[in-house]
Order: structure tokens, then sequence, then C-alpha cells
């Protein structure tokens, strides 16, 4: 450690110039590194293993996604839409949707309509009754055709247009606070023209630019609002608005340290350092520091590009959460040129020289920084357990910065400093005596008033720690985890907004799709087949799963071979049409038997049946259908299915729906099938179950690496293992401490707030190590434990105070963002500020003090 120190001030003090060369030199590589990153990876989960994740990975990679087609949902919303006002704004809405650049890639079919939608009952009676002038009909005869309309309906069209109302839909006096519509996309006919860009670029532009239109549309109707809603919309922007995000909380944060440190550093003046001198002073320690901090940050950036995917691809690409360390950064790495300028100018006013001053401050606050720094990195460096690679890449590239910001506090800025004093000194107008007091005289005062505690009241020291370990641990057990891959994106954003009426009034929405995967080396087999039917027959009773007629809305092979047979009609009161008996004879050719059964058993085979030869006539016959549920791999074998249902679970029913469906499907699983059941809700529910699972390993390896990292340090130091199970104690109390003000406050974990072990120690090691390390220094010139730990609180903690107060300041203005998890980390930090700031002065003085007068005097004198 010693060796370690003595480099950084040789390199600062006898070799500045070239010091500062080789930092250019560093930066400039690392900038270039930064132009050659990858563009933000807004995915998350990565290469989790479970089957869910496995599931949705493999029908990207099997089916392109959800199919050949998508769906937009055009929501409409009001006091009641069950008036003339939203059937006006409905048939408005059409015709937008007519004039539209992206209709002519709509499913139009004559016998279902442009759009399908809760106002079905009334296009029924229009299409009898084409004299019908529904803008005439007050709202009470509206509402009385539209009741005795969807009473002649058959059941699956009455079920099917009250499902796309609203929860709040009271059927008798019909209203209803919102209604969906739905118009499906061609995607496929998009990517035929446009290619791979077809699906990522065209079809969000294209969703977006009507989106514009719709909620223009609705601008002039007084009582109704509409807006659409895809994943094309939702996440279309989603890039650019996070990136913006960022960018405008590290500016104001940026700006916010800024003054902070203005306070700080500022010299109070006096006749031989006039304002001038003091001001100039000021803003050079300001723009030092800070200098130090956007290197730091710019070298994390890069060695982020060289450690990711085309270099030694150790990381991934840039993601949501590794943005976040930018600001951890700033706010962590400006505490160490606190530290740094606070004591050399304590030296400074000693009335030492500057190379001496400069280093005794690196060879003292030094030993503290790099044990801070070491201890800090481990902290962050657990997340690496972590079953998100999200989380893994965050640990390691906040690690570093952590790293780079103490490299170039102990370098650049001691380089700097010595440059500009230097040339002072020789001129002999440095006034060391202005240094004898600075903008921290109040932070050393309120901090040494804390020393009361272990002089005369330890017991307070021994209820803190206790009462708040004991109560952290609980809330630590009590947190919900709660993940939504709308976290990253601005709450007022209006299709966030129409995402979270889904969620709020129809369980999800119409377009909420559960997709079931099964593979095997051969999936066309008669045994197989005949279980998938019992399985499409077991949804029938799975709760959130939409039914009509007593039949799941299930997209599948045998769903896709009876609509074949049976065509679907929009208009429900024309008589059936007649059977393909060709069809039906071409089938029995492969075994189906279709004349011993109803509905789905009509479609078994028997157990001598060619299912390969039934699933490649279906493939031949109508590709464009039959591929969207089957998959033939490079051998021409069919190896996997796919079965998409309608549900309506949304995110609070996720992990139900997924078990029932697991149930559902045991038909197959119990074959020896691999069977998962995935959807972005389900996939959400999977990680959240991880993150869950993840955080009392990462809290406990977390603190105990630190303390064995510790221990192993001041065993080494002064044969005093002891001593680092001391310092690390308070730290526990502050992770705790965190998690009790995360349960009192209702903040759930989530891929943001679960980084939360390192970030606490992160925040907590370097305050009770300074304080250590400080008390050490002391202790050894022959004081007494109490009067040692007064001088160290009086010296140290000023500095704490500002580091603290600095922190909270920058990381404060993230409770100001749109973002949820940023609101939350900016909370959680706060309040795990305030517990290091009190596990430091309040807790960690009265150990040490213990600690001290176990020892006799000559040994303390030794320390």
């Amino acid at each position: 450690m010693k060796l370690l120190t003595n480099f950084f001030s040789s390199a600062a003090t006898k070799r500045p110039v070239t010091t500062i060369l080789v930092i250019v030199a560093i930066t400039g590589f690392f900038g270039f590194m930064t132009t050659q990153a990858e563009e933000l990876d807004t995915g998350f989960g990565g290469e989790i293993d479970t089957p869910e994740i496995e599931a949705q990975g493999k029908l990207s990679d099997y089916f392109g996604g959800s199919g050949t087609q998508s769906v937009m949902q055009l929501v409409f919303e009001g006091e009641d839409v069950l008036t003339v006002e939203g059937y006006e704004t409905y048939l408005a809405a059409i015709e937008v949707i007519e004039n539209s650049e992206i209709f002519k890639y709509l499913v139009n079919d004559p016998n279902q309509g442009l759009v399908q939608g809760f106002y079905s009952p009334i296009d029924l009676a229009r299409a009898f009754n084409p004299m019908l002038d529904v803008s005439k009909l007050t709202d009470e005869q509206f509402k009385q055709l539209y009741k005795s309309t969807s009473a002649q309906m058959p059941p699956e069209f009455q079920q099917f247009a009250t499902a796309l109302l609203s929860s709040s839909y009271n059927e008798d006096e019909v209203t209803a606070t919102a209604g969906l519509g739905i118009i499906t996309v061609n995607s496929a006919i998009i990517g035929a023209e446009f290619g791979l860009d077809g699906a990522f670029v065209e079809q969000p532009r294209l969703e977006v630019a009507l989106n514009k239109e719709l909620i223009e549309l609705s601008n002039g109707f007084e009582n109704i609002d509409l807006a659409g809603f895809s994943l094309s919309l939702l996440f279309g922007d989603e890039q650019d608005d996070f990136l913006q995000e960022v960018a405008q909380l590290f500016g104001a944060a940026f700006a916010i340290i800024f003054l902070v440190l203005a306070f700080i550093f500022f010299i109070k003046p006096s006749k031989t350092f006039g304002f001038f001198k003091s001001s100039r002073r000021t803003l050079a320690d300001i723009f030092n520091s800070l200098a130090a901090i956007l290197l730091a940050i710019l070298w994390m950036q890069g060695i982020g590009v060289v450690l990711g995917p085309g270099y030694f691809d150790i990381i991934g690409a840039p993601n949501q959460l590794s943005q976040i360390s930018t600001i951890i950064i700033l706010g962590l790495g400006v505490d160490y040129a606190i530290h740094f300028t606070g004591r050399y100018r304590e030296e400074l006013g000693l009335k030492n020289s500057v190379s001496d001053s400069a280093t005794k401050t690196l060879s003292s606050v030094g030993v503290a920084l790099t044990l801070a720094t070491l201890a800090t990195m481990v902290g962050f460096l657990t997340n690496i357990v972590s079953p998100l690679t999200q989380l893994q890449d965050f640990g390691i590239t906040t690690s570093l910065g952590i790293f780079y910001a103490f490299i170039l506090v102990m370098t650049l800025v001691p380089a700097i400093r010595t440059l500009l004093d230097k040339r002072s000194e020789r001129k002999n107008t440095i006034d060391t005596s202005a240094f004898a007091s600075s903008g921290e005289s109040l932070f050393n005062k309120l901090s040494a008033s804390t020393s009361i505690i272990p002089k005369k009241l330890k017991f307070i020291a021994v209820i803190l720690i206790l009462g708040i370990s004991g109560y952290g641990y609980y809330g630590f057990t009590n947190i919900s985890t709660v993940f939504n891959f709308t976290d990253f994106l601005p709450s007022d954003s209006p299709t966030v907004k129409t995402f979270n009426t889904l969620q709020d009034e129809f369980g999800g929405g119409f377009g909420e799709t559960t997709s079931v995967l099964v593979e095997s080396g051969n999936i066309a087999t008669p045994e197989i087949h005949n279980a998938l039917i019992d399985s499409l027959n077991n949804l029938a009773s799975v709760e959130n799963v939409l039914v009509f007629s007593g039949n799941a809305a299930a997209e599948s092979v045998v769903g896709s071979l009876g609509a074949m047979l049976a065509p679907p009609s929009a208009n429900p009161q024309a008589p059936p049409q007649m059977p393909d008996m060709a069809l039906i004879g071409q089938l029995g050719s492969y075994g189906v038997q279709i004349m011993n059964g109803q509905g789905l058993d009509a479609l078994r085979v028997s157990s001598t049946g060619d299912v390969e030869g039934l699933y490649n006539y279906l493939l031949e016959t109508d590709n464009d259908l039959f591929s969207t549920s089957l998959y033939v791999d490079d051998k021409n074998m069919i190896t996997a299915m796919q079965i998409r249902i309608t549900t309506s679970a949304g995110t609070s029913g996720a992990a139900q729906i997924r078990d029932d469906l697991y149930t559902a499907f045991e038909p197959l699983s119990n074959l020896g099938l691999f069977v998962g059941v995935t959807s972005d809700n389900i996939v959400t529910e999977s990680v959240n179950e991880l993150i869950n699972s993840s955080q009392f390993q990462s809290l406990v390896f977390a603190i105990l690496a630190s303390m064995i990292f510790l221990v192993l340090y001041y065993l080494i130091d002064m044969r005093r293992p002891f001593l680092g199970v001391i310092t690390v104690l308070p730290v526990a109390a502050i992770v705790l401490g965190t998690y009790m003000g995360m349960y009192l406050l209702e903040i759930p974990l989530n891929p943001v707030t679960s980084t939360l072990s390192g970030l606490a120690i992160g925040i907590g090691v370097p305050f009770v190590i300074h304080v250590t390390n400080r008390f050490r220094e002391t202790i050894a010139t022959g004081i007494e434990p109490v009067e040692a730990i007064r001088t160290t609180l009086k010296t140290t903690g000023g500095s704490l105070f500002g580091s603290a107060f600095t922190t909270m300041a920058g990381f404060g203005i993230l409770t100001t963002s749109s973002l949820v998890p940023f609101q939350q980390m900016g909370t959680v930090i706060l309040v795990s500020i305030g517990f290091a700031l009190v596990a430091s002065l309040m807790i960690l003085p009265t150990f040490l003090v213990i600690w001290a007068n176990y020892h006799n005097k000559k040994t303390a004198k030794s320390l």
C-alpha cells in the first residue's frame, strides 16, 4: 500500500508534466474507443437460464418473433365510451386509418372488417339497416340499440365484443369508461418490401405516424380520448428517450455538484487573501476535481468498449443499467477529490511546503482512498454473481470507473495542483495561513459534536446498530420485487399511459399474447398431435385465457386446421358454409378422424396416422398461415411448434397464468417434450424472481467480501485483523438500513435498486475507512482514544459531511427523473448516504474507542 502511495506521490510532485502527458495519451485512446461503441441494448434478461426466457429466444429464432401479423390496439377512453360521440370518434378513426400510410399493410378482410372492436353490435345494426343514422340517436337510444343487437348475436361474437370493454363495463346500464378497437398489421408484407428494416424501422415509423394522427383526431372530440398502442409504439423511440433522460440528469447533477463544491472549497477572504484570490483558488480546485471525474467517466466508457463485443467480449453491449454508472461515478468520484483537497489544504495550513503537503496528503489520505477504492470495487464486483448479465456488466464497468476516479484523483489532481502551487511558492505568493480554515468549518463543528457518544453515551451506538440492522433485515425480507419493461420509459409518455390503461382496465389488453413453445426431435407424431388437442381443451378452464363458446382463443396448427374446415364469417346471421368435402377426404387420408368427435376432438388422428405428411400438406397448402405454428429445421424435420394464446393476465397475474399453462400442457410435457411458456410479462416475472432470489446471496457476499479484504489488510499492515471487522460492522448497518428505508418508503427491488448492495457498500465503505484511518494516525501520537476520536471527527468528519452533502445533491436530482427506476434510485441513495453518516459518525467511533481501550497504551501507541 505504501509503495503505491509513494509512486503516486513521486509522479505528482517530481514528474507532474510527464504524469499529465501520460494521462492525456490514455484519454486519447479511450476517447477513440468510445466512438466505436455499439448502440444501446434495451433488452433485459440476457442469457438467463429459465424455460420462459429460453422459449422466448427460440420463438424469435424459429418464427421471427410473434409471427407474420401483429396487433395494434386503439384505446378509447372517457367517462362513458358507449355513446353517440364515442361511435362518431370510432368512425372518424376508421377514416383516418383508411387514409394513412400504413393502410395498405393492414389486414382488411371483407368478412371481418378493418377494425374489430367493442362497437361491433352497432356495426352489425348498421349492416342490416344501411339507412340507420347513428348521429341522430340520443345516447339512451344508442345504448338500447347496442343492448338489443348484442343480445341477438351468437355467444362467441357477444363475448368478443364484451372482452374489448374495460373492467368498468356495466351490462345493465350499458356504460364503460374504455374500450378497444383492433387493427391487424401484416408484418410479412412490410418485411418483404423493406427487408430486415421492415419490422424494426418501417413498421414502428408507420405506427407512430398513425398514432399521432389518431391522438390529433381525438383532440377534436370533447369527451373521448383516443390513442393507439403496440410494442412498436412503446419502444420505437425508447433508446433516444432514455439517453436524452440520462444526459439531462447528468447535466443537472453536474451543475448541482459544481455549486456544492463551490461552497465546500470556498476559502473565507482575509486581508492577505482577498476575494479575488479566494474565488480563483476555489474555481481552480473545482475544475481540477471535476476534470478528473469527467476523465474517469470517459475512461470507463472506453474500457467498456474494449471489454465488449468485437474486442475482448467479456461484457455485453452498453445497456440501460450501465448508463447509470456515469452518474454514480460523478457522485462517488468527486468525494475522492474532496478528501484530497481538504487534507492538502490542511497540510498547507500547517506551513508545510507544496511538495511536503502533497506527499503527506497522498501518504495519508492516499492509504484511506486506496482502501476505500479497493473495498468499493469489491462491493460492486459482487454483482458478477447475479444471474442477470446486465447487473454483471454494471458491476464490472462501475468498479473500473471507481478505480479510474481513484487513479486520476491520486495523479492528475495533485500533479496540476502542485504545478500551480509551486509556481506561487517560487514567487512567494502562496498564503498558507489562508488554508488554516475553509468552508468545511461548520461541518467540522457538527461532526466533532458527535464525539459525546463514544465519550459518555456508548449505549446509543449499540442501540443504533442493533436497531437499524434488525429492522433493516425485517425490511429486506419483506421488500417486494417489481420489474416492468416500461420502467426505463418516461412515465409521462402518452404511450406508457395508454399501456397503463390497458394493464388497469383490460388486464394487459386484448393484444396480450402468451406463447407456448413445444420442441422435440420430431413433433409430427400421432401421440404428440393428440396430446396437443388435450392441452388446448384444458385451456378452456384456465383463468385469464380468453374463451369463445367453450373454446380458448389460441392459434395453433390444430386451430388453423379447424379454421380451414369451417372459415369464420363476419356476419353472425349468415348460414354456415358448406363443408369442403375434398379437404375432408384429403385429411382423412392422413388419419384425421373428423367423424369421430366434436370441436377440436374431431381433428384427432389415429395411432397409425401420418402426422408428418399432414403437417407438410398444410405447410404446402398455406405456408404463411401454418409456418407461424410449425418450424422445419435444416434437415426438413418438424421439430417445434408454437401455440399463441390470447390472455388477459397482465403483470400481476403473469406468475399464475404461467403456472396454470404449464399444468394445462402437461399432456405434452409428460411425453418428455420441452414446453416453455413465455410472454413479456412472464419473462418480466422470471427476472423478478431471479432478482429476489439473488438478493440475499449478493448482500451476504458483498459484506463478507469487503470484510475479508479489510481483515487481510489490517492483518498484514498492523497485525490487527479484528479492526477490519470493527470497520465493516457499520457498513452492514448502512446496507440493512437502506433496505429498511426502501421498505418504509415502499420502494421495490428492480434491476436498478437491486444494485443496492454494491452501491450501499460503495457509499459506506469510504466513509468508515476514512474515520478508521484517521483514528489510527491520531491515536499513534499517544492521545487517549476518546480524544483521538474527537480529533478524528473534527477533521475527517468535516470532509465526510462535505462528501455526503455533495453526493446527496448530485444523486438527489435523480428523484426528479421521469423514469421510475431513477426516481427510486435517487431516493435509495439519499437514504443510504444518511445511514452512512450515522454509521461513520455515531456508531463506528464508539467501537473504535472500545477496540483501542481493549489494547494497552503501549500497543495503541504502536498503531
